[in-house]
């Protein structure tokens, strides 16, 4: 059986509910929902399709990746892609994220067909259900301010199950001088 995999950053408990609160503020105003159904994410790497079997090895793998000081995101305003028709709030540019995500891309290889040409971190506020209403929600939020940041101290790998995404694994940040070992 394969189950999709989403390894991705969850923010703080309190960041978490507020982001959440401007995604039903979001859903109440325009009628969209799609983006209430996964938990508020800033999304690293998406496995569509993984076959089960491969769950440990897909542990074990991302357990290379924990080689990062803990770092701090910060979030600023809001933004879209017109072309997917996405809003979300904005992450800016971070080193440490991006070092983050290329090692979380070279840890998931085995488990991809192909990878997104550009990482572009975010946390989406409306998307899917929103193609005829995008304009009026992007015009919305682009006149609305947002600030917040949060120290990144770890990374999260969740399962769907057919119904909702559930955390499988914590990965604590691990630093270390010595480039630790990738299981394929």
């Amino acid at each position: 059986m394969t189950s999709p995999y989403l390894v991705a950053i969850l923010p703080p408990k309190q960041l978490s509910l507020q982001i959440d609160g401007i995604r039903k503020e979001c859903a109440r105003i325009f009628k969209v929902y799609r983006a209430l159904k996964p938990p508020v994410h800033l999304t690293l790497m998406f496995i569509p399709g993984l076959e089960e079997t491969f769950e440990t090895n897909l542990i074990k793998c991302l357990g290379a990746a924990r080689n990062f000081q803990p770092f701090t995101i910060q979030l600023l305003h809001y933004n879209s892609f017109p072309s997917n028709h996405v809003v979300y709030i904005d992450v800016l540019a971070n080193q440490a994220l991006q070092e983050l995500y290329k090692n979380i891309k070279s840890a998931t290889s085995p488990y991809q067909k192909e990878f997104k040409s550009r990482f572009t971190p975010h946390f989406t506020i409306a998307y899917r259900d929103t193609k005829t209403q995008f304009e009026q929600i992007a015009s919305y939020y682009s006149k609305e301010t947002f600030c917040a940041e949060f120290l990144t101290t770890c990374f999260t790998l969740l399962k769907h199950d057919g119904k909702q995404w559930n955390i499988l694994k914590e990965f604590n940040s691990k630093p270390t001088n010595v480039q630790l070992k990738l299981y394929l």
